[in-house]
Parts: C-alpha cells; structure tokens; sequence
C-alpha cells in the first residue's frame, strides 16, 4: 500500500473502528486539524476531527455544521465534531474527499482554540 500524506484541513473517509465508549466509530468523514509541518514530515499519525451527518441541538461552537459543496466532497449537510479531536494512525485514512472551505476553517480553528483555551 502507497504512503498517504494527508493536508491539513483535507476531508477523508476514515474507518474508526472499534471504538470505546462515546467515540466516533465506523468509516466516516473526518477533517485533518494537524498542521502540514508534521503532515510533510512523514508522521505516522494525524490528529482529525469527526464529522457526522447528524445534529445536537445547543452545542453550536463545539458542532460545526458544514453545507455539502463539491469542493468539500460532502453529499449532505454535515458537523465536525470539534469535541471528538483524536490521533489516529494515517492507515485509518481510506480516501480523500474534499477540502474544507475557508469560511468553514476559521470557524473550526476558532471553535478548537475555545476547547483547548488556547
């Protein structure tokens, strides 16, 4: 299998199983938040957020809904799980989908500062 080197704020199809508890599972759309200093340096893990189809209500700044586009890849209305940040092995990442827009990558870069108050 040829190495992946995924981009910051690309959109993958990655399998997240098994997972434990409250975890994002199965192959599912994810966002890759690590910066492109670590992706370029052959990194075997990446750190993502989830992305799911279905909504929370009342957790706005933590749930990011993000119109389907072709440029994201995305079929349907969507939310990155900005709460379910993890690393996870670049074996996981199955295929790439998309690109965030950058309207959609200043709020994920604002909602995650707020998690991590940063």
């Amino acid at each position: 299998m040829s190495r992946v080197y995924p981009k910051q704020y690309e959109i993958w199809f990655a399998d997240l199983d098994p997972s434990i508890g409250s975890e994002p599972g199965k192959i599912r759309p994810i966002v890759i938040i690590q910066s492109d200093v670590l992706n370029k340096a052959g990194h075997r893990t990446t750190i993502a957020c989830a992305i799911s189809s279905l909504s929370t209500a009342g957790v706005s700044f933590i749930r990011i809904s993000i119109d389907s586009s072709g440029y994201n890849g995305l079929s349907k209305k969507s939310y990155i799980l900005c709460d379910q940040i993890r690393a996870i092995d670049v074996s996981r990442l199955k295929s790439r989908i998309g690109m965030l827009e950058q309207i959609d990558i200043n709020r994920l870069n604002a909602s995650v500062q707020a998690i991590l108050s940063l």
